[in-house]
């Protein structure tokens, strides 16, 4: 099988998008461990089972990953680290994870049924981040925690809706 993006980019973006929510809920510059848990609270990511198997660091398999792919991203200008421990994301990628929403959620638009097709091909990346990110690309407000995918159609007439008033309608 052919996958969408290398696992260690599934996980820099999830690792981007967990920071840009977070600071849509008001946590601007959270410590590791609670991006992390957020991560895992807000079930962005696919759970495998070794992933809690012990790495030598003594954290779980998933946090070591997710961590060396905060790194990645702080290479590439998309989040910060003003402390040990603290992380933050830049304007940069701010910038860098709407504009792949936006192009998510057009693809969304066009073909909803192909978003069956991408998340068969992702390895981390779950239905949760795909909404997180459709919702991100239409301007909608992800502070609260979305559960399902809203409707193409009511997308496109009502793109600046509220998350919350688009699930009621559903």
């Amino acid at each position: 099988m052919s996958y969408f993006l290398p696992i260690d980019k599934e996980e820099q973006l999830v690792v981007v998008l967990a920071l840009y929510i977070l600071e849509r809920l008001g946590v601007r510059s959270p410590k590791k461990i609670q991006v992390l848990r957020f991560i895992k609270a807000r079930q962005l990511i696919t759970f495998y089972d070794d992933d809690s198997a012990l790495r030598s660091t003594g954290e779980e398999k998933w946090m070591n990953d997710f961590a060396w792919a905060r790194e990645d991203a702080k290479q590439k200008g998309l989040l910060q680290m003003p402390e040990v421990g603290i992380w933050r994301i830049t304007e940069t990628g701010k910038s860098w994870l709407v504009e792949r929403a936006k192009r998510w959620s057009e693809l969304y638009e066009k073909n909803s049924s192909s978003s069956i097709d991408f998340l068969t091909r992702c390895r981390r990346v779950n239905k949760m981040t795909f909404t997180h990110m459709i919702l991100i690309g239409r301007g909608i407000d992800v502070g609260k925690m979305p559960t399902t995918l809203p409707d193409p159609q009511k997308f496109a007439a009502a793109p600046s809706e509220p998350y919350a008033a688009q699930s009621a309608n559903n």
